[in-house]
């Protein structure tokens, strides 16, 4: 839920050490499970003063992406490793560019 979107992007700005000066936000900001939502995604953002974060999950499929753009260099490894364990990931992939 959107709750949990927020977490995420919370615990992931501490990982990194980045200063959050707006959010983190989700939307829809109801739960997932409410009949009255016919949107089937979750999205979130956090914006940092290095940049930002945006998440996009998609239940039914159980898929999402988290896009970090950063100006201030990070570990990726460690991105990856909070990434995977907070979702309880056993098949993510990533790309660094």
């Amino acid at each position: 839920d959107g709750e949990t979107i927020r977490q995420y992007l919370d615990k992931l700005s501490k990982v990194l050490k980045m200063r959050i000066f707006s959010g983190p936000y989700s939307w829809p900001p109801d739960k997932w499970d409410n009949p009255k939502v016919s949107l089937h995604e979750l999205n979130g953002f956090v914006a940092w003063t290095e940049s930002g974060c945006h998440v996009y999950a998609w239940r039914p499929v159980k898929f999402f992406t988290s896009d970090i753009y950063s100006c201030k260099p990070f570990n990726v490894e460690t991105v990856l490793k909070f990434t995977k364990d907070f979702f309880k990931s056993n098949d993510m992939v990533h790309q660094a560019i």
